[in-house]
């Protein structure tokens, strides 16, 4: 009787811990790269372990099963020869991964009295974040100062965490947001903004002078040196041939100076 109330206590603990709710560990790895499992603390007298996945809401589907010193014995499916158990930790190796892999993963560790420890593992695998790219657009002119909205953008991302840093302090309120909105004076000293886009496995920066952009979009911007240099030039080049030409048409029209007429002789 003794060993039936033991049996069914043990059976009722085994099955209050499979009820309880896991608390899966997080973990981010980025596509095309290995997957690496490592349970931190792993029963020390498992016989066997279980490795089971669930993707996309679905139910547990194997992945392999391993015995102490054994060869490990996989399943055939998504990760049929991707899959690796290594001995030595305790580990599950999947390469190359994608982002359909991501899903929650369980290691099932059996001892021997048939007492069961899970341990789980929350996957994400994330792509790789692209170089972004930074568009500046003036929206308007007041009193000397610019406004522009820069906008960054990643080419096929999805949840993507943005961050802007400028050179010489912050002009404008930095916002966690792929735009940024800035005041600019015109003879402020050259700004360069700076956008970071990223995501738990990758980051990427891309970069913009907002003062060149401003000056460049500006209205009545006034020449360059050089420019006006070689206007006054022209100018004045055209003046000398203007006066050449006058004189020379002046000369055509009064013809050569007079040199006076020769004295008559009275008779007598």
């Amino acid at each position: 009787m003794k060993h039936v109330a033991l049996l069914f206590l043990v059976s009722l603990f085994v099955l209050c811990r499979a009820q309880e709710p896991l608390e899966c560990r997080e973990q981010a790895v980025s596509a095309d790269s290995v997957l690496q499992l490592l349970p931190e603390k792993p029963p020390q007298g498992w016989t066997k372990v279980e490795w089971r996945v669930r993707l996309d809401g679905e139910r547990f589907h194997r992945i392999l099963t391993a015995e102490k010193s054994k060869v490990a014995s996989s399943s055939k499916g998504l990760f049929f020869g991707r899959a690796v158990f290594q001995q030595e930790t305790v580990s599950l190796w999947i390469r190359p991964v994608s982002t359909a892999d991501s899903g929650v993963y369980r290691a099932e560790f059996e001892d021997t009295l048939g007492i069961v420890t899970v341990l789980c593992f929350r996957v994400s695998v994330w792509e790789p974040v692209r170089q972004p790219h930074v568009d500046a657009r003036i929206l308007h002119w007041e009193q000397g100062l610019c406004n522009l909205l820069l906008v960054c953008t990643v080419a096929g991302a999805s949840n993507v965490s943005y961050n802007w840093s400028c050179t010489g302090g912050p002009p404008g309120a930095l916002e966690h947001q792929p735009w940024l909105h800035l005041q600019v004076h015109r003879d402020a000293d050259p700004t360069v903004c700076c956008c970071n886009a990223s995501n738990p496995v990758s980051w990427s920066t891309a970069s913009t002078d907002v003062v060149a952009a401003c000056r460049a979009a500006a209205p009545g911007v006034p020449w360059s040196y050089c420019r006006v240099k070689g206007l006054l030039c022209l100018l004045v080049l055209g003046s000398l041939v203007a006066a050449v030409a006058v004189t020379h048409v002046l000369d055509r029209l009064w013809g050569p100076p007079s040199r006076g007429a020769p004295s008559s002789s009275g008779a007598g």
